[in-house]
């Protein structure tokens, strides 16, 4: 390869050619080249290395095949430079010897043209603005259906000063001198009444280096209301403690926003990309929610994650003809709510618990004597305990074989319907075990309600105190 360098041909070949041309070895490594290859392609390297990832399988084939072809082959790859700019080109390339390959380059004018048409034919229909100066600060182009705002048609100030324009110490110079020392910027400013976006990028020349400033300006006006709507929805839901998901049909991440993203794992924060089970967990129940949504229908899940437990609201997101195009999601950190509720429902059991051992108290079951037991009512007697009293005062029975039963009433604040039905279900659940059940200590003013209420106490034995109540059981009990 040495020798070949140094041939009086291949040095002049190369010095001689305004084309940018290289010798590259069987392996596609630049051996040589001209300064017109370097400023186009780039230093000595691999060439393939500085091709666009999707176009490296031709262009390699095509290396190949230059090698047995006996003329030039010719290729389209596109070229990405040091700054991340795609370079459409187009090759031709021809075998130098045994080992190795000649390669020109050269734009692709036919990819050029082609996108230049497509954006001149969208810059048209758009209410946009595009100009462009050069580092003295004057105007070169000055085009767009957005210049008819200001009065100015397509043209008509090419060939004018930017300080002519605006005046010394505008804005708009300000910005042109950042822009010409490498900045890219974008501005929302209003403008004669007219919301604008402008975006301010450095020109370059065939070089590489800056020579001028290209401007593109869009017309937002019909979007100002809309876009401040979406800004402060979304300043609200920054400080609201949810999550805000977006998924498509696959589960892969499209939005995620919410002030509740701060407590958790820097995963999920950066979601984006990301796979919904890797964000909202990988369950049954995630994933039994997550298809339901998918079919039509809203779903919820809960699950733990970092000692938090967090509930997730799937609903299906459709496009303007009503088909699921993905996934919307709000997740809520409800570990604060759920202790709540354990603590509502342990004191719920602990109010019904102390309930229960007042009830218990205010009537507790006394066995006064020899198959004789008491109970004493206090109070209000509802349905919840009157059975209570059943429950306890049968079970009594049974279990100490008891013959009779006193209900005391002395301490019972009044008597309605309810109350006196509950009383008798009491008689008569007794008389079922066959134990005899004496009612005592019925008030004057009780009495007179039972009697206002029409209830028949005459198959019941009511007497005026416990003694007699006693004196009666053990009389009865002498009988028997």
């Amino acid at each position: 390869m040495d020798n070949r360098l140094a041939s009086v041909s291949c040095t002049t070949l190369l010095n001689g050619t305004p084309t940018p041309l290289a010798l590259l070895s069987g392996t596609g490594e630049v051996v040589a080249c001209n300064p017109a290859w370097e400023q186009c392609v780039g230093p000595p390297g691999l060439v393939l290395d500085r091709v666009h990832e999707d176009d490296r399988g031709e262009l390699s084939a095509r290396l190949t095949a230059a090698r047995d072809a006996a003329g030039s082959i010719s290729a389209g790859a596109r070229l990405v430079d040091a700054r991340g700019e795609v370079i459409p080109l187009r090759w031709t390339l021809w075998r130098a010897d045994d080992a190795g390959l000649w390669a020109a380059v050269k734009p692709d004018r036919e990819a050029w043209e082609t996108q230049a048409r497509v954006l001149v034919d969208v810059f048209q229909t758009m209410d946009a603005v595009i100009w462009a100066c050069d580092r003295a600060g004057t105007l070169r182009v000055s085009d767009g259906n957005g210049l008819a705002h200001f009065g100015i048609k397509p043209g008509q100030l090419v060939g004018m000063s930017m300080r002519d324009l605006y005046g010394e110490g505008a804005q708009v110079l300000d910005l042109c001198k950042r822009v010409l020392a490498g900045e890219t910027v974008r501005t929302d400013t209003v403008a004669d009444g007219v919301h604008w976006i402008v975006h301010y990028a450095p020109r370059r020349g065939d070089d590489g280096e800056i020579d001028g400033v290209q401007t593109f300006g869009i017309n937002l006006a019909d979007h100002v209301t809309l876009a401040a709507q979406a800004e402060l929805l979304r300043t609200c839901i920054d400080s609201m403690p949810i999550i805000i998901w977006a998924f498509d049909k696959d589960g892969i991440c499209m939005v995620a926003q919410g002030g509740a993203l701060a407590q958790v794992d820097a995963i999920e924060r950066n979601g984006i990309g990301k796979h919904m089970l890797e964000l909202c967990g990988d369950t049954g129940e995630v994933r039994a929610a997550f298809q339901l949504a998918l079919s039509g229908e809203i779903a919820h899940a809960e699950q733990l994650r970092h000692d938090r437990i967090w509930r997730t609201r799937f609903v299906p997101q459709k496009d303007v003809l009503g088909e699921i195009i993905g996934v919307g999601a709000i997740s809520e950190d409800v570990t604060q709510q759920r202790r709540v509720d354990q603590q509502l429902r342990e004191q719920l059991r602990l109010t019904q618990d102390q309930q229960e051992s007042i009830a218990r108290l205010s009537s507790p079951i006394i066995e006064v004597w020899q198959d004789v037991l008491i109970v004493p009512l206090i109070g209000a007697v509802d349905a919840d305990r009157a059975a209570m009293v059943m429950d306890s005062l049968l079970a009594s029975v049974v279990e100490r074989q008891a013959s009779f039963a006193i209900l005391d009433l002395t301490g019972l604040d009044s008597v309605d319907t309810t109350t006196a039905q509950h009383l008798i279900k009491i008689i008569n659940g007794l008389t079922l075990l066959g134990c005899r059940g004496v009612v005592t200590g019925i008030r004057p003013p009780v009495a007179q309600t039972m009697v206002g209420l029409g209830f028949d106490l005459s198959q019941v034995c009511t007497l005026r105190s416990l003694k007699e109540a006693l004196r009666w059981c053990m009389r009865e009990a002498r009988r028997g």
